[in-house]
């Protein structure tokens, strides 16, 4: 999946040992700095943006993958695309 792909390469980790649940408290390098790197590196990766209130309500990598199919991101075939309207 493209978005474990991102995510591990801003913590610099094996994106494998990425879940649904992986977040701030059970991740290695995550930390509230590299935080906001992740969040540039997917909007930057998924060309969206996140508002304040989206980037607060986020608590793991699922929630994270949830918004961002909220925003017509596609995650078939392991190869997410953005939806055209």
């Amino acid at each position: 999946m493209q978005l474990y792909e991102v995510i591990a390469g801003v913590l610099k980790i094996d994106p494998n040992t990425l879940s649904e649940e992986s977040n701030a408290l059970n991740t290695p390098n995550w930390d509230s700095l590299c935080h906001i790197e992740l969040i540039l590196a997917v909007e930057t990766a998924f060309n969206i943006r996140f508002t304040m209130s989206e980037m607060v309500s986020m608590q793991n990598l699922g929630d994270m993958r949830k918004l961002l199919i909220s925003k017509g991101v596609s995650f078939g075939d392991d190869a997410p695309e953005k939806i055209s309207a």
